[in-house]
Formats: structure tokens, sequence, C-alpha cells
């Protein structure tokens, strides 16, 4: 998703003030939004549904190594 916001729809859920909790200390702790924690999760759930990354893997050790 570019950061015009072309190409992208929005989508509203409800959590637990638990998880909302848990996903703004996580936020906070890694120094990125919310958001891009939940989009995060999705793209991965995603790409477990299709059988494997919907990207190429990077194996020289780049970012997502890290994690």
């Amino acid at each position: 998703m570019g950061k015009d916001g072309r190409d992208a729809e929005r989508v509203t859920t409800t959590l637990t003030r638990t998880q909302k909790a848990e996903l703004d200390r996580l936020a906070k702790a890694q120094g990125v939004k919310v958001a891009w924690l939940v989009r995060r999760a999705v793209e991965r759930f995603l790409e477990e549904s299709a059988g494997g990354p919907m990207l190429p893997l990077d194996l020289k050790g780049g970012e997502d190594a890290k994690r």
C-alpha cells in the first residue's frame, strides 16, 4: 500500500481491551504504529493460508531475518 492510500481499503474491527493494550505495547516497543502491526499480521495470515510467502524470501538476512 502506498502512502497516498491508493489500492487500499479501510477495515474496521473490534478488539478486547487486553488485545488493544498488547498491540499498543508491542507497537511502542518496536517503534511502529499499531496499524503496521495489524497489516503485517494480516499479511502473514494470508501467506500461511496460501501455503507460503507472497513475496520472495531474502536469504541474505534482510530485515525480516532479524525478527
